[in-house]
């Protein structure tokens, strides 16, 4: 189907169904929208459809532009976005979307389908390798313990793949429990002192070292008895500090400081400048922005930022997807004001664009991206504890998709 003609209704039925589960399975897998719908798009063109692949990466941007208004009120950007980091990502992803384009429009259509091939199959095998002991785990079912090693080894690999979600949350979380026990002992320990002091007092009531409770002047050895008590040195906070071999301010200020002195360097590192963070953020973003514009496929670039940030940058998992939508959203935005030039340029002809006599189309496509989005939201509640296997089932198809994609491209 060229974009210049009038869709059929067989175009329309398989774009709109493309949009459809291209955004559930997006939801479901956290793969992103465009290699779930020309993963679709291209199990039926096998089929024998005879399709264009730039108007499937056309509608595949009207699809996903159509789901920004949800998908940035879900993600809260306003409130968990990583602004230092969009500070630099959103000026090279307006930048670097366009030129994707332009160099798309120049390159030959098999070409353009061997990169999204590339990158497809790289997406696969990433996600079967993060995978790699659930799918050992389906060769020896009867093995109990290899499957809870493996188990617990996809636990490890999954919770290693995801420190930079974490953030700095872990580190407070064990100051919060040390400082916790410390004032659990003290209070313990002088509670205990407290105590001891009741013992001995009435211990020497009992005894007779005090007369208490009489009017009978106390003697001469008593009053001496009393004396020496009263300059026995009486047990203080400190005292129980030094006990504990705790110093109850000292190594507060200094943490404190060392801490405050770390965050310090850290905000020098995150200032936009000449050094490492910036650096990496700009060739990922430049990356991704480029991909997103050529393919429509720029996740690979941003799976190894989000993954592995440059230090001292970090995410959790709340600023990981705003950022990203942010991102998301520039990247899409660009690319539609790209096909709207092409759409009311004097020299259109041959270009991608929107076509009057296809509005049914593009309704079709929103309408069914919208309820995609809505119908995958309700699928993940029920379906979130089987993510992972659904997500390796998924991979192996995303691989033979990225093969015949290279297929398709040199065949």
């Amino acid at each position: 189907m060229s974009i210049q003609l009038t869709a059929t209704a067989a175009d329309i039925g398989l774009l709109s169904t493309c949009a459809f589960l291209g955004t559930i399975g997006a939801s479901l897998t956290g793969f992103g929208q465009a290699i779930i719908f020309l993963f679709v798009w291209q199990i039926v063109e096998l089929a024998g459809y005879n399709g264009d692949f730039k108007s499937a990466v056309f509608i595949q941007a009207l699809s996903l532009f159509s789901m920004q208004p949800l998908v940035l009120y879900k993600a809260k950007v306003w409130k968990n976005a990583h602004r230092r980091v969009l500070y630099l990502f959103v000026p090279i992803t307006l930048v670097s979307t366009p030129i994707g384009q332009l160099v798309s429009e120049d390159v030959p259509t098999n070409i353009v389908q061997a990169v999204a091939g590339v990158l497809v199959t790289f997406v696969a095998c990433w996600e079967m390798y993060s995978k790699r002991n659930w799918f050992l785990s389906l060769l020896s079912p009867c093995d109990n313990k290899k499957k809870n090693e493996g188990g617990g080894q996809t636990n490890a690999d999954d919770s290693a793949d995801h420190t930079a979600e974490r953030g700095e949350a872990g580190v407070e979380e064990v100051g919060d429990e040390s400082n916790d026990k410390k004032e659990e002992i003290l209070t313990r320990e002088v509670g205990l002192v407290d105590a001891d002091l009741d013992e001995a007092t009435t211990t020497a009531a009992a005894a007779g070292t005090i007369n208490v409770g009489n009017n009978e002047e106390p003697s001469q050895k008593e009053l001496a008895a009393a004396a020496a008590t009263s300059t026995l040195p009486k047990p203080t906070i400190s005292s129980v500090y030094t006990s504990l071999a705790i110093e109850p301010n000292n190594n507060i200020d200094a943490s404190t400081a060392e801490s405050k002195a770390a965050r310090q360097e850290d905000e020098e590192r995150l200032k936009i400048g000449i050094n490492k963070p910036t650096f990496i953020t700009l060739l990922a973003g430049g990356a991704s922005g480029f991909l997103g514009g050529l393919v429509a496929i720029r996740g690979p670039p941003l799976i190894f930022y989000f993954l592995h940030p440059p230090h001292p940058i970090t995410f959790n998992k709340s600023s990981q997807r705003a950022t990203g939508v942010v991102i998301m959203f520039c990247n899409v935005l660009m690319r539609m004001i790209f096909y709207l030039i092409n759409t009311f340029s004097v020299n259109s002809s041959g270009k991608i664009g929107f076509v009057k006599e296809d509005w049914r189309l593009y309704l079709s496509v929103i309408v069914c991206s919208i309820a995609g989005g809505l119908v995958g939201s309700k699928m993940f509640e029920y379906l979130k504890d089987s993510k992972d296997t659904i997500r390796g089932i998924l991979s192996v198809f995303l691989l033979l998709c990225g093969v015949s994609l290279l297929f398709s491209a040199f065949a």
